[in-house]
């Protein structure tokens, strides 16, 4: 489904309810800076190219602990679990959201394209979960950067993968 440009806090608050959850954006002058309250880590696509490798690169960016398992059922446990490791393990407000910028998003599963689709499912469940089940409620969602040169071909990709809850950042 196709959704209209928005800015960033736009986008935050449209991923806390029904809206989109996934966003193209083309990098910026300066970096993204997120709503206040929303929690935002970048990753860098160039290093996610395989699904182990995403585990990797998320448990390192998200904070994981050390007896994360690096498997998809583990992923989704902790992707589900980032306000009890942010918020309560830092002594931190509950977080309004969660962002996940990956830079570089034209390079993203490059040696395993087929893993795309199952991760563009996933971002729409873990959407669902801190909307629908998270106490409190808070918004989920994935921006994705890449040069003007590339940004058509990821979002060709992103959509040949099914992905639904798409927007562009302006």
């Amino acid at each position: 489904m196709a959704h209209q440009p928005m800015n960033v806090n736009d986008f935050v608050e449209q991923a806390g309810g029904n809206g989109p959850c996934i966003a193209f954006l083309t990098p910026p002058a300066t970096p993204v800076v997120p709503p206040d309250g929303v929690e935002l880590r970048t990753v860098d696509g160039a290093r996610i190219p395989t699904l182990k490798a995403l585990f990797d690169v998320f448990a390192a960016a998200w904070h994981f602990p050390a007896w994360f398992g690096r498997n998809p059922a583990a992923f989704d446990d902790f992707m589900c679990d980032l306000d009890n490791m942010i918020d309560v393990a830092l002594g931190k407000p509950p977080a309004r959201g969660y962002l996940t910028e990956v830079t570089n998003a034209h390079l993203l599963f490059v040696d395993q394209p087929d893993v795309l689709p199952w991760f563009s499912r996933h971002v729409v469940i873990y959407r669902d979960y801190y909307r629908d089940q998270a106490s409190p409620t808070a918004a989920f969602g994935l921006l994705l950067t890449a040069p003007d040169a590339n940004l058509d071909e990821v979002r060709a990709q992103w959509a040949a993968a099914g992905a639904v809850a798409v927007t562009d950042i302006v």
